[in-house]
């Protein structure tokens, strides 16, 4: 149920796609340097969950919105902004070890450029989910969705002047992770009382980019072409305490991730990154979830990194 609530790998990819964007767009204008780029950023995520059990017993509906502040480092490209999303799934359980989930989604980004322009995105789609316990400690948590979209961008070329392009702008996202469970009586590395989640996934995006003319009838689509394709593989070690409800259990996150393809790479080479993580989490009546937790995702060379606070709220009706 963790994998299928957070978003941390799909707001990851979403900022990595978006800032290498806007770097190769750059990079590729008249007079622009084409060394000495790097991407870090800060965000800030609220998630808001409301879950209403439907009559029937064995089925949800899922009230999702979630909103993520980005703040970019002061970098030859600069990206600050609000991304917002509003999700409504009808989940069902066809017996105690699955979840099925179909639903449709919104969202809005608004992205200035520092001191040069801004990006904004409207968007939305659907999405599926399953999530299934297939064995006593194994189960798999996957998601597919598929977004239409618009993005309007502007860029200064000079002194009150704008380049403006506005395109169509979609995306096909799917991720599956298998996802342990082991206490100590399992695996004597695992302290009492707490459980180790050892966690394989993998994630592929290919967005889809109309080819239109901008402001000035210069027509192209995307600053690599039509597609862009990315996709990550990663492992990760979360060590969990068990709580009684009311009860705050700490969690600890490790992990090593790889981009197995990135269409956007052209200018900052960071293939792999250590993933590093901490957080608390508090389970209430009727299973609604506080947890507040911290994520950064460091590249190996130095080139990239993002990190993420983030404060989630779940309530269950």
């Amino acid at each position: 149920m963790r994998s299928f609530f957070e978003n941390d790998q799909f707001g990851s990819v979403q900022w990595r796609i978006g800032q290498g964007r806007t770097t190769v767009g750059k990079a590729t204008s008249p007079g622009a340097p084409t060394t000495g780029y790097t991407d870090e950023s800060s965000d800030l995520i609220v998630p808001l969950s409301f879950m209403y059990t439907l009559p029937d017993g064995q089925s949800d509906l899922l009230f999702s919105l979630r909103g993520t502040f980005a703040n970019g480092d002061d970098n030859q490209v600069e990206l600050d902004g609000d991304i917002l999303r509003f999700d409504l799934q009808y989940l069902r359980y066809p017996n105690a070890n699955t979840m099925l989930g179909v639903g449709a989604f919104v969202e809005k980004t608004d992205l200035d450029i520092v001191d040069a322009g801004s990006i904004d995105h409207d968007g939305g789609g659907i999405r599926v989910d399953l999530l299934n316990k297939f064995s006593e400690r194994w189960g798999v948590a996957a998601r597919a969705e598929y977004s239409w979209g618009d993005t309007t961008t502007q860029v200064a070329v000079g002194p009150g002047l704008k380049l403006r392009h506005a395109q169509g702008d979609d995306r096909f996202y799917t991720q599956a992770e298998v996802i342990g469970t082991f206490h100590h009586q399992d695996l004597g590395v695992a302290p009492e009382g707490w459980a180790l989640h050892p966690i394989l996934g993998m994630q592929y995006q290919r967005n889809f980019i109309e080819e239109t003319a901008d402001s000035f009838g210069e027509v192209s689509s995307g600053v690599v072409g039509d597609t862009e394709d990315y996709g990550t593989l990663w492992g990760h070690l979360r060590l969990e305490k068990e709580a009684r409800p009311g009860s705050a259990s700490p969690n600890l996150l490790f992990g090593i991730e790889h981009e197995y393809v990135n269409d956007l790479d052209l200018f900052v080479d960071e293939p792999t990154y250590a993933v590093l993580g901490a957080g608390v989490s508090m389970t209430l009546e009727k299973g609604s979830r506080l947890e507040l937790s911290y994520t950064r995702h460091q590249g190996l060379q130095d080139n990239r990194s993002n990190q993420a606070l983030a404060a989630i709220m779940s309530w269950n009706f």
